[in-house]
């Protein structure tokens, strides 16, 4: 794949760029394969979310992953992380086959709430200047006072 580098004055990558990137990554799969239908019907079914997730995510590698959903579920609870990385390792077990169903449930919605604030905070440009740690304890915060 050839790859041109168009650097912006924060050396930030050029749109074009981040377009080709977008459309290498695979929006289901990989090791959460499909065990989260709403955030896939969310993500599938408004561009908006998807473009509101790589604007809060900015300054994040997705490319690490196999899909938009492994990055969300990982980058959002990070003690999956290892999980993740045997599975695409081929030395472990899909997710779904280590999470039971209340799990699987309390983590669809967290991707729900990350999602959405991901959205309103793209609305209003507010991520800028927010780095990603910010906007996980962020949807932290929301989900705590919403329980």
């Amino acid at each position: 794949m050839h790859l041109t580098l168009q650097m912006t004055p924060r050396l930030q990558l050029a749109p074009r760029l981040k377009q080709q990137l977008r459309q290498d990554l695979k929006l289901v799969g990989g090791a959460t394969q499909s065990i989260f239908p709403d955030v896939e019907t969310l993500l599938l079914g408004s561009g908006d979310y998807q473009k509101a997730l790589e604007y809060v995510s900015h300054r994040k590698n997705m490319g690490r992953y196999h899909s938009v959903i492994d990055f969300l579920f990982v980058e959002l609870h990070p003690h999956w992380r290892k999980d993740c990385r045997r599975f695409y390792a081929g030395l472990g077990p899909l997710l779904r086959e280590r999470l039971n169903k209340e799990y699987i449930a309390e983590y669809n919605k967290r991707m729900l709430v990350a999602l959405d604030i991901a959205l309103d905070l793209m609305n209003e440009d507010r991520a800028e200047q927010q780095n990603w740690k910010w906007f996980c304890r962020h949807v932290e915060d929301v989900i705590e006072r919403a329980a």
